[in-house]
């Protein structure tokens, strides 16, 4: 066809929609689609959990965020106009325990998309503004590996491109282009809930409205949520009850929307001074039959899994799969791995979506003040019902609890008592010569790469262990491609111990665990010492004994594509 093409050469493909970074440093997908509106997209997703916030501090990352986001430490609930203790979204700042970034961040999308887009500008990264998908072919046709051929149009000027890339990932939303020309099923359940969102400048009467959430037990719009948001915006949203429905179908109006929402607040009061974006939509849970296809087709974020707002669970589950994601992507086009690497994201991505389906299907029911089927006779109250529902799957709402099954790259460990595939546990460690401790999650910070987290225990009794083992991991390291992999050596003894740090065998920088908490939150003991090898993601993917140092090769021989 006429028009310009582009060979991208050596990038992880181009995405639809969405571009990644071309450097595995940045592990996020952008937008490069025009939208048309009549009003400022700010965007549904708002709250940002700790293990999304980890995800984001270890790309450098959260620090911009902050700046800009409301920092939410607490909630409060009310029903009649007073002040219910019982249940509520406090239960999950009382969850909070094992990461030092114990806080939610709300901040809309439009934001956080500015961040991540500015920062990978920076890094020298190309953002597609205003494209848009027409079309793409996977065959054999192209010249060398870049079998994929996308069309893409201009939207405003209406210039036509050309696309030859490895991969093409669809994180286009919902209604999914990518995934609908790859003829990839999306089946679920449709609903008949619909929700109202409203955000802007508000003024109520409710007592600590200014915690950063609130939940209003409405008897006659659901469960009212208030959420504090950047800018000193605040958001409202409710459910369309049946009575509305009726009485509004899906023709309600800006005007309409508020006068619902002043009323959802009740008993108290609300004045909405200013409304920067409002939204009424329908709840519907679905998942791709698969998150890749064809070898060279991926999907993610809404792209292959759509659900409720209810828990928040959106944006936090698209930055997961784009971390998962991009790391082994990044590393396929490098050629440390094989394709089948990434048969793990959607092993891995589609199990954690389904899951979230299945508790969505009971929240999006209680918040809309209805009882599932599953649960009618047991529960009178559909809030007491969520208020269960949310204790029991809290941790993995905050995103700590989420984990994958044991694979090539999560390995059952020989030593400690972490979980191949959990979250690896985050510790405060000294570099030499520093007063100040510095945290292990920024030391292994997601550029692509694995660590190495050799831990050394008390060097006078592991010493002569760990001298052997060394000589047996730096060989093994020879054969990984170069800049794979990174070496930490923890070594469990004060700073100030004089100068025998320099007979302490040591690969990589050496850090002290002064007061034994890294090698406790390892469970591995200082007498013996071990290692813990953590994925780019920062999930466990094995751990072993000193003297079963060995099997560390063994492990990425597993997945790793041989020099």
């Amino acid at each position: 066809m006429d028009g310009k093409q582009l060979n991208v050469v050596g990038e992880p493909g181009i995405e639809i929609k969405y571009h990644a970074s071309a450097q595995p440093s940045l592990h996020h997908l952008f937008r490069i689609s025009g939208i048309v509106s009549k009003q400022a997209m700010y965007g549904r997703a708002t709250t940002l959990y700790p293990r999304t916030l980890e995800m984001l501090d270890q790309l450098e990352l959260l620090d911009e965020l902050n700046q800009i986001g409301y920092i939410g430490r607490n909630s409060v609930t009310y029903k009649d106009g007073k002040r219910v203790t019982s249940r509520g979204w406090h239960v999950m700042f009382q969850r909070m325990s094992g990461t030092y970034l114990d806080y939610c961040l709300n901040i809309r999308q439009k934001y956080s998309e500015n961040v991540i887009r500015d920062t990978y500008l920076e890094m020298g990264g190309r953002a597609y503004i205003g494209w848009a998908l027409e079309d793409f072919t996977v065959g054999s046709q192209s010249e060398g590996d870049h079998k994929v051929t996308s069309q893409i149009r201009q939207v405003d000027g209406g210039e036509d491109m050309t696309v030859y890339s490895k991969f093409i990932v669809g994180a286009d939303g919902g209604h999914s282009l990518v995934r609908r020309l790859s003829n990839i099923p999306f089946e679920g359940d449709r609903t008949d809930f619909k929700w109202v969102r409203i955000d802007g400048q508000f003024k109520t009467n409710m007592p600590d409205a200014d915690l950063g959430f609130a939940s209003i037990e409405s008897k006659s719009h659901g469960n009212v949520l208030w959420v504090q948001l950047d800018h000193g915006m605040k958001r409202i949203g409710f459910a369309m009850t049946a009575e509305m429905l009726a009485k509004y179908g899906n023709s309600l109006t800006e005007e309409q929307a508020k006068e619902e929402a002043v009323k959802s607040m009740e008993p108290f009061l609300l004045e909405i001074e200013k409304v920067d974006w409002w939204t009424l939509y329908s709840i519907n849970q679905r998942v791709a039959d698969t998150f890749f296809a064809n070898d060279r087709i991926l999907l993610a974020g809404d792209a292959c899994h759509t659900h409720s707002s209810g828990a928040a669970q959106g944006m936090n589950t698209g930055v997961h799969d784009a971390v998962n994601l991009a790391w082994k992507l990044g590393g396929v086009v490098k050629g440390w791995y094989s394709t089948d690497m990434l048969r793990t994201y959607d092993n891995e991505r589609r199990l954690a979506a389904q899951h979230l389906i299945e508790l969505d299907k009971a929240f999006s029911a209680t918040i809309s003040g209805q009882i599932p089927d599953t649960h009618k006779g047991l529960y009178a109250d559909a809030n007491e019902l969520f208020t269960k529902l949310f204790d029991e799957s809290i941790q993995f709402n905050i995103g700590l609890g989420i984990h994958y099954n044991e694979s090539s790259i999560n390995k059952a460990p020989s030593t400690g008592m972490v979980s191949a595939g959990w979250r690896a546990p985050d510790a405060l460690v000294y570099a030499p010569g520093s007063r100040i401790p510095v945290r292990l999650f920024l030391l292994t910070r997601n550029t692509g790469m694995w660590s190495i987290l050799i831990f050394a225990g008390q060097p006078t009794l592991t010493r002569e262990t760990l001298a052997l083992s060394m000589k047996k991991l730096t060989v093994s390291l020879e054969n990984l491609p170069k800049g794979m992999v990174r070496c930490f050596t923890l070594i469990a003894h004060s700073i100030t111990e004089g100068d025998q740090v320099f007979a302490i065998p040591r690969i990589g920088h050496a850090y002290y665990d002064s007061d034994r908490s890294a090698h406790a939150a390892y469970t591995i003991s200082t007498s013996s010492g071990g290692v813990a090898i953590l994925r780019p993601d920062g999930i466990l993917g094995y751990a072993t004994a000193l003297e079963e140092i060995e099997t560390v090769e063994g492990f990425f021989n597993g997945f790793v594509l041989g020099n």
